[in-house]
């Protein structure tokens, strides 16, 4: 059986933000500040699922895995899947994002 979602908590939006979602909630129906976080950032995802998928797809190619393989195994074990990525790239995508390991240098 697949595993359920789980609950998400984030930290507070920058001020800014956190104005416009209060506007937003307050123009739909009066809506809790929380459910309208939700369905902003569940339309966010739909609206970004071609280039998120992309992405999957790009991994899941050189895994040896279809996009669907990949994402499933993401979101159920997301260690076995940076695995699988760190061994078919021979780079540790993790790594990527990592703020510290970029050392550019100015000219």
């Amino acid at each position: 059986m697949p595993e359920q979602p789980k609950g998400l908590h984030i930290r507070a939006l920058a001020p800014y933000e956190d104005r416009l979602l209060s506007a937003l909630s307050f123009f739909r129906t009066k809506r809790q500040k929380t459910t309208q976080a939700h369905h902003c950032l569940s339309m966010y995802l739909r609206q970004s699922e071609s280039r998120i998928l992309g992405e999957v797809e790009f991994y899941a190619r050189m895994s040896g895995l279809d996009k669907y393989q990949l994402l499933e195994l993401i979101y159920s074990d997301p260690d076995r899947a940076q695995e699988l990525i760190d061994n078919a790239t021979g780079v540790s995508v993790a790594d990527t994002f990592e703020q510290d390991s970029h050392n550019i240098e100015a000219d």
